[in-house]
């Protein structure tokens, strides 16, 4: 795995902006980041040129700002924008194959994992692991958060990789859950200007 020692760990964001291109204060919200925080451009519908096109200037944005990023997975645009990670879905098996052939690389690879069954997809292919939900969340507030012992059982899990908490997270309650083996937390509202004051 890239990156698996973990003195090289200072060199990643503990915290994580999840960017939708569609929402415009999104948009107003990655103008005020500061640099320690990173991007992570999702994608939900559109293919991935057409994505990876509309983001472009934001893409520059976080270039110009020296502002670490990543994009849904693609070689080709990971190379062309020099991205610092990208984004798997592990229920790809022809991605995930893929990926699992390229043993030497300049980038992160980045998985969201909401149970068991991503969690073994998961290993051994990411290098930074997004659990999800880890609270209630309002973006979809139709899916449970993950049970105290299963949160708790998938960060021992993945403890050779760098674990996020994702959903519902701020930077109040991320305190309590520092002991947990996190590296740090990703989310959308909580970045919204003034948020942390």
């Amino acid at each position: 795995m890239y990156y698996q020692n973990k003195k090289r760990n200072s060199t990643i964001p503990k915290e994580w902006f999840f960017f939708k291109p569609q929402n415009l204060s999104d948009n107003k919200n990655l103008s005020h980041l500061s640099k320690k925080v990173g991007v992570i451009f999702f994608n939900n519908n559109l293919s991935v040129n057409k994505f990876m096109k509309k983001i472009e200037l934001c893409v520059k944005f976080c270039q110009k700002k020296k502002i670490k990023f990543i994009i849904p997975y693609s070689e080709f645009w990971g190379n062309k924008y020099r991205a610092f990670g990208m984004m798997v879905e592990t229920d790809r098996k022809s991605q995930s194959a893929h990926v699992r052939k390229k043993k030497y690389r300049n980038y992160f690879i980045t998985a969201k994992v909401h149970n068991f069954k991503e969690a073994f997809l998961a290993k051994g292919l990411a290098d930074l692991i997004f659990l999800s939900p880890v609270l209630k969340t309002n973006s979809y507030p139709e899916k449970q958060p993950l049970n105290n012992y299963i949160f708790i059982s998938l960060c021992f899990f993945f403890k050779e990789e760098v674990v996020f908490a994702l959903g519902g997270v701020n930077y109040k309650n991320f305190k309590f859950m520092k002991d947990k083996k996190l590296h740090g937390f990703g989310g959308i509202s909580c970045f919204e200007k003034n948020e942390k004051i």
